[in-house]
């Protein structure tokens, strides 16, 4: 039996940096388990976005689609996969028009059902990271600006998207979407207690062994955030009246910069 263990987000819960410490440690982890990131999974990543702005049976179709195009390259001699990607519970609220993660049952009992019909013997995890409302609220702001045209200030932000950081309704919703999934969750402010953060709590899920995991590498944390000046800077460049492009390229210099 094949153990898939999905880490399906939050963004901003520390993601980038899991990522990270998957990517440097695949080939240490690469006997006992196989690692799947965003990149590998671009179709799938891509159509779960477009399900949460559009909430259409075709594009819901389409996550069924990739995940089961997905599924049919698990190979029965794999044992243990991780499947780390915040894209599958859709666009990170504030981007496309989308307003929260209300479309994240949707996407894993489809995700969860392609899975389970194209690969019956498999063992399907999942496991959230979450973080505290008020520093989840602020990290997605600083974000936006980083990453899009953003105009809001921070307070109007905060205001506008307060119900969308209540993510552990999110993930109770999931529960009683899939209520025979095995689905866990982990806090971002538990995870500098070790070593490995939240790869600990990957592990942990797939019964890796300890004296295995001294031989993987810890890495910093990614995703710097920006100063107070830095995140007014780049509020200034997305309300002057710059080209898309022009604009584009000014927060780029700058992210450069925070990063």
């Amino acid at each position: 039996m094949t153990q898939i263990i999905i880490h399906p987000g939050f963004h901003k819960t520390g993601t980038s940096t899991l990522q990270t410490s998957l990517r440097v440690n695949r080939d240490t982890l690469a006997p006992d388990i196989r690692i799947f990131l965003d990149q590998d999974i671009l179709g799938l990543s891509g159509a779960a976005k477009g399900y949460s702005a559009s909430r259409s049976d075709l594009d819901l179709g389409l996550v069924l689609y990739e995940a089961a195009l997905f599924a049919e390259q698990i190979s029965p001699e794999l044992k243990i996969i991780i499947l780390s990607s915040e894209s599958l519970c859709g666009h990170i609220p504030g981007r496309n028009g989308v307003q929260d993660y209300s479309a994240a049952p949707d996407l894993l009992t489809a995700i969860g059902t392609a899975f389970s019909q194209t690969c019956p013997d498999t063992k399907l995890t999942y496991l959230f990271s979450t973080r505290n409302a008020e520093s989840w609220l602020e990290s997605c702001y600083a974000q936006h600006l980083r990453a899009s045209r953003m105009t809001l200030t921070q307070q109007d932000y905060l205001t506008r998207f307060k119900p969308s950081a209540n993510l552990t309704q999110v993930i109770a919703d999931c529960r009683t979407a899939l209520p025979l999934a095995d689905i866990n969750s982990a806090r971002l402010e538990d995870f500098p207690k070790t070593r490995l953060g939240m790869l600990d709590s990957l592990l942990d899920l797939a019964d890796y062994p300890e004296v295995k995991r001294t031989n993987l590498s810890p890495v910093a944390v990614a995703n710097k955030a920006p100063s107070p000046a830095q995140l007014s800077a780049l509020l200034e460049i997305n309300r002057s009246d710059l080209s898309d492009q022009d604009a584009r390229a000014a927060r780029m210099k700058l992210n450069m910069e925070i990063a």
